[in-house]
């Protein structure tokens, strides 16, 4: 491949020799200044996502340090109270609250969480199930972790922030094959291809340690970008709705791209969304419905109860529809939600860390009969890609060993992106933001294809591309050094 001098005074890239043909020496340019301007474009936005996305990979590790005094109970020979036991006592204890949701505890020795909806917003009451107490009530927006997903999933910038995140995830992939087509060698050998040359200095030291990490972590940061998409807000949106059309109207050959049935909510709930965890975790809330919803949540029948509920709903009828969970083989993460009008089901979500474990029971508040049991089995295949991706990406699939491989393909993506920024710094020219260009300098034509198939799957790369036009539709001459 070739490099820029060593002399940490260059200011440009290297720029192809005179033994190239002016045809591939356009190709070099326009890679050199399509990379750089997506780097520019996209680095602020992926440099937040890694760096949030690293903290949100030990969001339980960290909640449950920082609430370490909320969560310890006093534990008794005594039995710990039951769910039933628990809601009156919290019915007595906020009547004028709403009972919207309760988390069962991950470890006997932590307190139960539930979810209530006040006068003041919601709240989240961690209970001492032994002494029958409250350590702790606190709003699950205040928290620490919650800026972190607010930051992650949306900039703390509502939905123009989603937006944002999605079009510069969707440049993202493009950066990587600009990048991955700037990198392939003439020559193959391991260093400078493979691995940092030692004694290079200047820009050429940077290049290394830019080119190598970010070919490393590429096929990882691809991964996560595809695997967050689906809770995307334009994107996943727009995927659930034709998945969900084409398998219930074009017939049972499309059955395999069908939403995942699971983890849907009515209209009417508002409560947390299972998969993106990273955007309702810990009890913070989040609406399901709208354009946040992500698409394995979406389109989905929820069973209504044959009679209405007189008076409040019991968990107490939920005892057998709990006992068919399979805690002993996929561990912890139940959820009960509570139903939102008198007609309306109770909802079982069980989301363990395992995505083949999901399972949701839909159960008549009234009669505690179950109405629905979605569990793996009942997931098409796109959906169970879907789902498994979804995990993997938060670090659960595989446990400790996921969290730390994501964790050190998120700072090796930090690292090169710090030293493709120094780079780029060393090359620029005087007065000059991106690498010079002529105006007859074209992509080559397979990424030309690439780029044009990736807009026609990611629709707001268009906004990009359009961007593009709108600074640089009238390019001026430059010539080549």
């Amino acid at each position: 491949m070739t490099t820029a001098p060593s002399a940490t005074t260059s200011p440009a890239p290297a720029q192809p020799g005179a033994s190239q043909n002016p045809q591939r020496a356009g190709q070099r340019r326009a890679l050199f200044f399509w990379h750089a301007w997506s780097a520019l474009m996209v680095a602020p936005v992926l440099l937040v996502l890694l760096l949030t996305g690293s903290l949100y990979l030990f969001d339980r590790e960290f909640d449950e340090a920082w609430q370490a005094k909320a969560y310890a109970v006093e534990q008794s020979a005594q039995p710990a109270a039951t769910l039933q036991q628990q809601q009156d006592f919290l019915r007595q204890q906020y009547p004028e609250a709403r009972l919207n949701k309760v988390l069962l505890p991950r470890q006997a020795s932590q307190a139960v969480r539930w979810q209530l909806e006040t006068a003041e917003g919601s709240r989240l009451v961690y209970l001492d199930p032994y002494q029958l107490k409250v350590n702790a009530i606190e709003d699950p927006a205040s928290a620490p972790m919650a800026l972190v997903r607010r930051l992650h999933g949306e900039l703390l910038a509502g939905p123009v922030g989603g937006y944002l995140i999605e079009w510069m995830s969707c440049w993202t992939l493009f950066l990587l094959l600009t990048g991955a087509w700037i990198w392939w060698p003439k020559q193959w050998r391991l260093a400078g291809v493979f691995w940092p040359r030692r004694r290079a200095d200047g820009s050429v030291h940077w290049r290394d340690w830019h080119a190598i990490p970010a070919l490393l972590a590429s096929l990882m940061l691809a991964f996560l970008v595809l695997t967050g998409l689906p809770w995307s807000i334009f994107w996943g949106q727009q995927f659930a709705s034709i998945s969900h059309d084409l398998s219930h109207q074009a017939g049972p050959a499309w059955h395999w791209i069908a939403p995942s049935p699971n983890f849907h909510l009515p209209d009417t709930v508002t409560a947390v969304d299972p998969h993106a965890e990273h955007r309702a975790a810990a009890g913070s809330e989040v609406p399901v419905t709208g354009a946040a919803e992500p698409w394995s949540a979406q389109h989905q029948h929820v069973p209504q109860g044959s009679t209405a509920v007189q008076g409040l709903a019991d968990i107490q009828r939920l005892a057998p529809a709990l006992a068919l969970l399979p805690l002993d083989s996929f561990g912890p993460g139940v959820r009960v939600f509570y139903p939102a009008d008198a007609k309306a089901p109770f909802k079982i979500s069980y989301v363990p860390d395992k995505a083949e474990g999901q399972r949701t029971i839909y159960v008549d508040a009234n009669t505690g009969a179950v109405l629905d049991d979605i569990g793996w089995q009942r997931y098409s295949l796109a959906a169970k890609i879907v789902e498994w991706g979804v995990m993997t990406h938060l670090g659960r699939q595989y446990g400790v060993l996921n969290q730390l491989l994501n964790l050190l393909f998120c700072l090796v993506a930090i690292g090169a992106i710090a030293a493709g920024l120094r780079l780029w710094w060393l090359r620029r020219q005087p007065g000059r933001w991106l690498p010079p260009r002529q105006h007859t300098d074209r992509l080559p034509r397979a990424l030309q294809l690439c780029l044009l198939m990736l807009a026609l799957l990611f629709p707001l790369l268009w906004l990009a591309l359009g961007l593009y036009a709108l600074l640089w539709w009238r390019p001026k001459h430059v010539a080549a050094p």
